[in-house]
């Protein structure tokens, strides 16, 4: 009778482990993967229709310059507009394809890719150390030291510094091109081909007689067939010549240029913000009166993507350096270091043809070896990161899971991630160790439908299961 009872005993608790232990499998299998393939929602239509022929361009707002109000007060000079999101592709284009190793042919000229640098920190390293660059041929052949040298401008190393707020591999495409009139290479745009989700938030670029790269920051570890989405616009070209006078500009097409504001004696810092529908750009005034003139812009349909670039004349016709350039939105400023009494004429230089040219990567070359054969998101593995807060792991287990947004749902309890000891330094890890230390207390699903990686407290009874169960089993 004793051992009657004691199998009674146990066959009923083993009833009832077994259901909690099949429960607590499912949650696993389903909250920690996160598919490597899967399409996402969030970018797909921008994937589509980056990747077509485009629709023909709307009609644009004729009152649209009156709604920039420029004003001053002691510290800045101040731009505030209405902030409507340009709509994609106002311009129109020709789509077009490159081929790895093989020049594109443009007018009887050529443009091709020649080649691709990778620099992240390695498990030897710290964020203060500076990253090596490694460079690709256009068989994604590891070049040696003297190839790279050959490079034109080939950086040879990314700081350290500039991986604080931005934790992902740099990664640089280069091109070089020729005996194509006036042509500029305008943007990069990165997808993953499989996921459609859009890696790239922003970019550097530079160039130079015939030879241009781009750099950017890319939230992908792993091998994965990416198409990069070039931008160039070529002439034949229209030239505009204006005063440099406030509201002066020019109308080409379905594009349209005003200098809405010359502002003098100004920091090389500006600041742009959003708030309550309202884009504002602010330019301080320099404290010591030595600070650059800066020439603002307003530009319709859109100025980021536009065909226009911008020369500054003396009197006797003698081009005048300029000192850099920013372009967001509808806006587009440039400065110079000269007074502004020196400057006699604007000219603009307006390209009349758009290709927009797609080049298919198997991967992105040089990335950490492990990565090569990924199914599961949370396998990925990540030599060296450093997190400031919980804020910014949130956001890094969500970008490389390539899910659009992130956020927490119920009561976050006071022993939340928020009281771990940041920033944090983690080497040698994968995102599932560091989706342990994000999720702690709480539930965290990848929801691939809903295009979200949530954060759930105290709301679910797998929540309050595994809870139970850490108490159990410490």
């Amino acid at each position: 009778m004793k051992y009657r009872t004691y199998f009674i005993f146990t066959l009923v608790i083993l009833l009832l482990i077994i259901p909690v232990v099949m429960l607590v499998v499912s949650f696993r299998k389903s909250g920690w993967y996160c598919s490597a393939t899967e399409p996402r929602g969030n970018d797909l239509q921008k994937w589509t229709q980056t990747l077509t022929s485009p629709k023909p361009p709307g009609p644009l707002d004729a009152n649209f310059f009156d709604k920039f109000i420029v004003r001053s007060d002691s510290s800045s000079y101040i731009v505030e507009y209405k902030a409507e999101n340009p709509a994609d592709d106002l311009y129109s284009f020709e789509l077009d394809e490159m081929s790895l190793g093989k020049p594109l042919e443009i007018d009887g000229g050529t443009l091709e890719l020649t080649a691709v640098g990778t620099a992240y920190h390695t498990d030897k390293q710290k964020l203060e150390d500076d990253a090596a660059y490694h460079y690709y041929d256009t068989q994604l052949q590891l070049m040696s030291d003297g190839q790279a040298a050959q490079l034109w401008n080939s950086q040879r190393t990314e700081p350290g510094s500039n991986f604080r707020f931005s934790p992902y591999p740099a990664v640089k495409f280069g091109f070089q091109y020729g005996n194509i009139e006036d042509i500029i290479l305008q943007s990069i745009q990165i997808f993953d081909s499989r996921t459609r989700e859009s890696l790239t938030s922003g970019y550097n670029s530079s160039g130079n007689q015939g030879h241009h790269w781009f750099k950017t920051r890319l939230p992908l570890w792993h091998h994965a067939p990416i198409d990069v989405v070039l931008d160039v616009s070529y002439g034949p070209s229209k030239t505009f010549e204006f005063a440099p006078l406030e509201g002066e500009g020019f109308d080409a097409g379905n594009f349209a240029c005003r200098l809405l504001g010359i502002f003098d004696s100004v920091d090389e810092s500006r600041h742009s913000s959003t708030y309550n529908n309202t884009q504002t750009h602010e330019f301080p005034k320099s404290q010591q009166n030595r600070g650059n003139i800066c020439f603002f812009f307003a530009c319709r349909p859109v100025a980021s993507r536009m065909p226009a670039t911008f020369e500054f004349l003396d009197a006797d016709g003698n081009n005048l350096s300029t000192r850099g350039s920013s372009t967001s939105g509808f806006a587009h400023s440039i400065s110079l270091r000269e007074p502004l009494e020196k400057i006699a004429t604007i000219r603009a230089h307006c390209r009349t043809r758009r290709r927009r040219i797609i080049i298919h990567l198997p991967y992105v070359p040089g990335l950490p070896e492990q990565n090569n054969e990924i199914d599961n998101l949370f396998d990925v593995y990540i030599p060296y990161v450093r997190l400031h807060d919980d804020r910014q792991l949130g956001r890094f287990l969500q970008q490389t899971l390539q899910l659009g947004t992130y956020r927490n749902t119920g009561p976050v309890p006071q022993t939340s991630t928020q009281s771990n000891p940041y920033p944090m330094d983690f080497y040698n890890v994968t995102i599932r160790d560091l989706a342990e230390i994000y999720a702690q207390d709480a539930i965290l699903r990848a929801d691939i439908q809903n295009d979200q990686l949530r954060r759930e407290y105290g709301l679910t009874l797998w929540a309050r299961l595994r809870q139970f169960l850490k108490k159990l089993f410490p």
